[in-house]
């Protein structure tokens, strides 16, 4: 019998996943800059998919691109570098 607390569970799992999947998009958004094709590659997936799920999830793609200028220029006022990549960027997660 289906009951109200599955849907609960449902939903729960839902918002799990979604948040998991926004935070691996970040990821590779971060670690491209912003370039929405590389960051598919990372993915395994199309670029199309990454640019719905950009607009589903509200990120906002200039602050990962502004982080490559700020590389360029040297800036390292509130930087992050990661060390597996060796990459800095900077970027506000709505």
């Amino acid at each position: 019998m289906y009951t109200k607390e599955d849907d609960t569970k449902q939903d729960g799992l839902k918002n799990l996943l979604d948040s998991y999947e926004r935070d691996l998009i970040i990821d590779a958004l971060k670690i491209t800059f912003g370039n929405q094709s590389r960051a598919a590659k990372l993915l395994n997936t199309s670029r199309r998919v990454i640019n719905y799920k950009v607009h589903k999830y509200t990120i906002n793609l200039t602050d990962f691109r502004l982080a490559r200028l700020k590389k360029r220029k040297g800036g390292q006022s509130s930087a992050t570098t990661d060390v597996a990549y060796g990459h800095t960027y900077i970027c506000k997660i709505p």
